[in-house]
Order: structure tokens, then C-alpha cells, then sequence
């Protein structure tokens, strides 16, 4: 499986919302797969992956979302570096969520995600609350 570093954090606040219903029931069926089965190897991308495969904004396996300040390439570049993993580093689900609980703070989550249109829901943040066992 692939996964870019966004991702990362977009799953753990995942509620059933979403671009269209396509891209939900990816999502979610991803999320339910990897819950379920921690060591699944996940490929660390910072380009379209397996979430991104239903989007409406992956036009012919790019994102039109790509390239600009604040972009999702620059949020997977960011969090990447915060949780000191590289592109095409291949970890189980179970690390990347250590590595969430040990290395990324609410302050930092909010300063990566603040101009997401998801964030400003609250699930994010919570989600991070909740993996960190608060």
C-alpha cells in the first residue's frame, strides 16, 4: 500500500466526510483494512497514492492540488519531516502511528493543517487527542 504524508493525519480524523461518495468509501475501506491489520506495509509517497486514487482532484494519477503554498505536497514534505521518515520508506501501520503518538503535537498539526478545509472541523485534532490516549 502507499500512503503520502498527510494522509498520515487525515485518516486519523476521518468521520464519512469526504470530496464525493467514491473517495469516502476508498477511504474508509483503507482506514477499516489498516485498523485491522496493523502490519500492513505501507510505502511512504509524497505523490498520488492509494487514498488519492479516488479523488477528484487525482486528473490522470496527478494531483491538481500539487504544487503551491500550503499544497498537499508540501503538507506530506512537512509532516514527513516531523515524524523523520523519507519518501519510499516502507514501515507497518503500527509504526507510522507510534511515530504520530511519540512526534507530532496538536501545535504542530495545527500549523501544518490550519488552511485544510477539514480541519477547521475539529476531527483532526481530536483524532490525535484520542491516538495519544487523551
Amino acid at each position: 500500500m502507499e500512503i503520502r504524508g498527510h494522509h498520515f493525519l487525515c485518516m486519523l480524523g476521518f468521520r464519512g466526510l469526504g470530496y464525493d461518495e467514491k473517495f469516502v468509501k476508498n477511504m474508509d475501506e483503507i482506514i477499516r483494512k489498516l485498523d485491522n491489520k496493523q502490519d500492513i506495509l505501507i510505502k511512504v509517497v509524497d505523490s498520488v497514492d492509494n487514498i488519492c486514487a479516488m479523488c477528484p482532484n487525482n486528473i490522470e494519477g496527478e494531483c491538481k492540488e500539487e504544487e503551491y503554498p500550503g499544497s498537499v505536497k508540501e503538507k506530506d514534505r512537512t509532516i514527513l519531516e516531523v515524524l523523520e521518515i523519507k519518501t519510499g520508506e516502507v514501515f507497518s501501520y503500527q509504526e507510522i502511528t507510534n511515530r504520530i503518538k511519540e512526534k507530532m503535537t496538536e501545535e504542530k498539526m495545527e500549523d501544518i493543517c490550519k488552511n485544510c478545509q477539514w480541519f477547521s472541523l475539529g476531527y483532526c485534532l481530536e483524532g490525535l487527542k484520542n491516538l495519544k490516549g487523551g
